[in-house]
């Protein structure tokens, strides 16, 4: 892995001591700037948690084809839900990629101006795998506990206002993965990846990975490498909105998964704002507007709508 990419320590980040955090703060500013890509250890969310939902996860991508389809997104008109094997074209010079995956969105209980829109659309759910929502709702709520600190200590890196990103949070976009990438075949050709080289399309990516390699970014100097991390570290990266919405202080970075001769799960939670949320000083471009554009492309069953 290239030692490029920064470790930062998110209890020292987030310190009020600006002493202590100082250092941190320089090296979140050069990841944002530079790499838009950095891996954060020390936070707080434990390790017996995280390989809980990685059990339950595994646990719904083992059972049959018939139980996984009974919660397919196919038959929505979102992305909530299962995805099967090239469900997903992250990149349209490439094949559909060669992953399954299961999505989640925020559990909005209360009446708001954009629930009938498809990207504000109630989870479903697995039936037959015990305490499955319960523990994957209480992750997806660390998670954005967690990503709404990080963009503030980004303001701080960037100079920006307190709440230049932060406030715009409060009815999320956000969407919480699992990724499984089955052994590579053979009969594969190199226009088929894993998931293909691509950037985000949202703010913020928080991925949580099982320790088995196969993710790969493109650095400043246009040579990929891949990006490892132990089970108790984060690898956050950065979208297209986000870099649009800094006016590019903040790096969007193409990333891909080959796939090999071993199984891979990664956790994926992208962290995206409000529907109405103005992202661009040039003119107005909303947020749910360009989200669900680049969400249109990307989920085959979107694309044959």
């Amino acid at each position: 892995m290239s030692n490029q990419i920064s470790r930062i320590d998110y209890h020292l980040l987030c310190n009020k001591n600006r002493q202590e955090s100082y250092e941190e703060q320089k090296k979140l500013k050069i990841a944002v700037n530079k790499y838009g890509f950095l891996i954060m250890k020390n936070y707080p969310i434990d390790l017996d948690k995280i390989e809980n939902v990685f059990a339950l996860y595994k646990t719904f991508f083992k059972q049959s084809f018939d139980e996984k389809n009974k919660v397919n997104m196919s038959k929505t008109a979102s992305n909530r839900g299962w995805g099967g094997i090239k469900a997903e074209q992250v990149n349209s010079d490439f094949n559909p990629d060669n992953k399954e995956v299961f999505d989640c969105g925020p559990n909005i209980k209360v009446r708001h101006k954009f629930q009938d829109l498809p990207y504000y659309s109630k989870n479903i759910w697995p039936e037959k795998i015990p305490f499955f929502e319960k523990n994957i709702m209480e992750f997806y709520k660390l998670c954005n506990q967690i990503s709404i600190s990080i963009l503030k200590q980004i303001e701080i890196s960037l100079n920006y206002t307190s709440n230049y990103f932060a406030d715009k949070f409060d009815l999320p976009m956000a969407l919480l993965r699992c990724n499984y990438y089955p052994k590579r075949s053979k009969k594969l050709s190199d226009r088929d990846f894993g998931i293909a080289p691509h950037t985000d399309y949202g703010c913020l990516t928080l991925l949580f990975t099982d320790g088995t390699p196969g993710l790969e970014v493109e650095l400043p100097s246009k040579i990929w490498e891949p990006v490892t991390a132990n089970k108790d570290e984060i690898i956050i990266n950065f979208g297209d909105m986000l870099e649009i919405w800094s006016d590019k202080k903040i790096r969007a970075t193409p990333h891909k998964v080959i796939g090999n001769n071993n199984e891979r799960f990664s956790i994926p939670f992208f962290f995206n704002p409000q529907y109405d949320t103005n992202i661009s000083k040039k003119e107005k471009l909303l947020a749910g507007e360009y989200l669900s554009k680049r969400y249109d492309e990307t989920y085959v069953h979107k694309i044959k709508m």
